[in-house]
């Protein structure tokens, strides 16, 4: 078999066996290319499986492939740029948790425990005064750390609703905030 072949078996019959030459003589470049833009090989490896699966998926889709790895090759590059884009935001999440932990209690005394925990308690009695969609959107952002995306996929509803209802709900939040801290004070 040729990659010409291989490349027809693929694009007309999504045939694996014409697909299995294609990953088998492509993929010591793919894991070379991969190790320099991952800098690791286990990195590199998952980057190579990802791509050669998503490729799989994509080439029923194409009219005509010429020559495979360049084209393979921007689906590889892609994919090892967001997977380190990924690893980025991930190593400055955790970074940005530890200084909020380390930063967040400076003296463990009991006096400011007390404080942060009636803190908490004030915004859980305001949070329990809103209405359920409104409670609902508020905890899903802020207490689980969802994305608009996310909590449009899970409430089934446009992404532009979501911001709409958080809008709104923290609206309400902050004026229930405020109300009860000033009947708290009287």
């Amino acid at each position: 078999m040729n990659e010409q072949t291989a490349i027809t078996l693929c694009l007309k019959h999504r045939d694996p066996i014409g697909f299995e030459f294609l990953v088998n003589k492509y993929s010591r470049e793919a894991l070379f290319h991969a190790r320099a833009l991952m800098r690791n090989d286990e990195d590199a490896a998952d980057a190579c499986q990802e791509s050669f699966a998503r490729a799989f998926q994509a080439m029923p889709r194409l009219q005509q492939l010429d020559n495979f790895y360049p084209w393979f090759y921007r689906i590889l590059r892609n994919c090892c740029l967001n997977m380190l884009s990924r690893q980025k935001t991930a190593t400055t999440y955790r970074s940005q948790q530890m200084k909020l932990k380390e930063g967040g209690r400076t003296s463990e005394n009991p006096a400011s425990l007390m404080e942060e925990n009636e803190e908490k308690a004030h915004v859980w009695r305001a949070i329990k005064t809103l209405p359920p969609e409104s409670r609902e959107i508020l905890c899903m952002k802020y207490m689980q750390g969802l994305c608009y995306n996310e909590i449009a996929s899970i409430l089934a509803i446009p992404r532009g609703t979501v911001m709409s209802r958080l809008y709104h709900a923290r609206k309400r939040f902050k004026t229930e905030y405020e109300r009860l801290n000033r009947s708290g004070k009287e």
